[in-house]
């Protein structure tokens, strides 16, 4: 089916498949959400450059639960106890959907919930209206004095539109354009980033100037190799989340305004046969790879992870560019207090340890490739070291600087339903031949209509 992959598709492929394909930036974080195997380790390199002082006081001798769909947030329990040792932590890992779906549950019962919650960017817009879930910035909390060290949008993410911080920023998904050197060369083009931003990355490039190059690429291949598996994923994806990830500005849709053009070039690339028409991820994807159809891809960091796991011969083979027009964001996850938790004061001290401390920050990243959404763990020696996976290419710093400058939405609690709306018609688009801007005013006219049924 060719359909955009949305970060919780990828989470429940990549469980089906048996792995930790990334996590949580993995939003579309090819984190397993079903729980079966740690997440694949990307090792950085570099020395943590922070501790965090260990509790005192009330907190002392606590016990706290955290949950979580990944076991690699294994690495960050250990580190935090390590410097707070009269903190026990309960982690508990559950599958992607039963983490969120059953604290939705527990909060609306006003029992059950742990201390501690993951939520990802794609299920955050749930909680916004719901309740239940403490004001981070309010007392005992002190999130607001951390604002200027975390990424501007994520922490816009976290927020309610009343100003209120809900859930706080963990990890990100910085994306770009991602391409295969052997297949560079083989058609006798260069591999550097430098050379090959020339032809379509950066904002003074265009989306017209990206498909001219995928043409172009394929028509020197012999139509054997697509610059781009599916069209869907790598250009709806981008060209969408580019303009800030969110159909709504509170009751406000803003489908047929975001997703007309997204649509229409994810149609021009089906049309002329630039993509390689396979859906991603699945087996096809993973035979296309091998069989050099797929000379690259428009994702986040987080697919580090999963092709270092099921694609090992082609570790080195890969670079990254920006994408043509703007910097943007894929996936990501965020960390939340239930407001019936009594533990909050060792909650919080978890929080801030994993989410804003450097060596909490890093001691996730290095041991799975988690991207910190804590700017201050970005001066660790890391991050400006090359990356083998990447050739030697120092993505962790691109990664960084793309991080520093991508459009922000307040999240919705209609986004899940709207975004299974786009989805279906993107189906038609590419499929059908449908027509893309009669597909956005459809999604857009039936997703009003949907929340207007359930509100009344």
């Amino acid at each position: 089916m060719a359909k955009q992959l949305s970060r919780r598709g990828f989470l429940r492929i990549s469980a089906g498949m048996g792995g930790a394909a990334v996590l949580a930036a993995c939003g579309q974080q090819p984190a397993a959400p079903g729980g079966e195997t740690a997440a694949t380790a990307v090792p950085a390199g570099g020395t943590t450059a922070a501790t965090t002082a260990p509790v005192q006081g009330d907190t002392a001798k606590q016990k706290i639960t955290v949950w979580f769909w990944d076991a690699a947030l294994a690495a960050s329990v250990e580190g935090f106890k390590a410097v707070n040792p009269n903190i026990e932590v309960e982690f508990v890992q559950q599958p992607f959907a039963d983490s969120h779906d059953k604290l939705l549950t527990s909060l609306a019962a006003g029992t059950g919930a742990p201390d501690v919650a993951a939520l990802e960017i794609g299920r955050v817009g749930n909680f916004v209206s719901k309740g239940g879930l403490s004001d981070l910035k309010g007392a005992p909390f002190d999130a607001g004095s951390m604002e200027k060290d975390i990424v501007a949008y994520k922490w816009t993410q976290g927020s309610t539109p009343d100003g209120r911080l809900i859930a706080m920023p963990w990890d990100i998904g910085p994306a770009g354009v991602w391409y295969r050197t052997d297949l560079f060369e083989a058609n006798g083009y260069p591999i550097e980033p430098e050379a090959v931003a020339e032809k379509f990355s950066g904002a003074n490039k265009t989306w017209d100037d990206y498909l001219a190059f995928a043409k172009e690429f394929k028509d020197k291949s012999g139509g054997k190799t697509s610059l781009f598996a599916d069209a869907g994923t790598d250009l709806y994806g981008a060209i969408y989340r580019q303009q800030g990830a969110g159909y709504f500005e509170g009751n406000k849709a803003l489908i047929e305004e975001k997703a007309t053009s997204a649509l229409s070039f994810a149609s021009r690339g089906r049309k002329e046969a630039l993509d390689a028409n396979i859906p991603w991820w699945g087996p096809e994807w993973q035979a296309g790879l091998k069989d050099n159809a797929i000379a690259g891809m428009v994702i986040a960091c987080w697919m580090q992870g999963g092709l270092t796991r099921e694609q090992p011969d082609l570790i080195g083979k890969w670079r990254v560019v920006p994408a043509p027009v703007a910097n943007y964001n894929w996936g990501g996850s965020f960390m939340a207090i239930p407001e019936q938790s009594v533990n909050k004061e060792a909650a919080w001290e978890f929080i801030k340890y994993v989410c804003a401390s450097v060596e909490g920050q890093n001691t996730l990243f290095k041991a799975s490739g988690i991207f910190p959404a804590y700017k201050p763990a970005w001066q660790d020696p890391a991050y400006d070291q090359g990356v083998d996976f990447f050739g030697g290419q120092k993505v962790y710093r691109l990664w960084a600087d793309i991080s520093d400058n991508v459009e922000a939405n307040f999240t919705s609690p209609f986004d899940l339903q709207a975004e299974d709306l786009v989805a279906a018609e993107l189906t038609k688009v590419l499929q059908e031949g449908k027509d893309p801007v009669q597909a956005a005013k459809d999604a857009e006219a039936e997703a009003l209509l949907q929340i207007e049924g359930a509100t009344n």
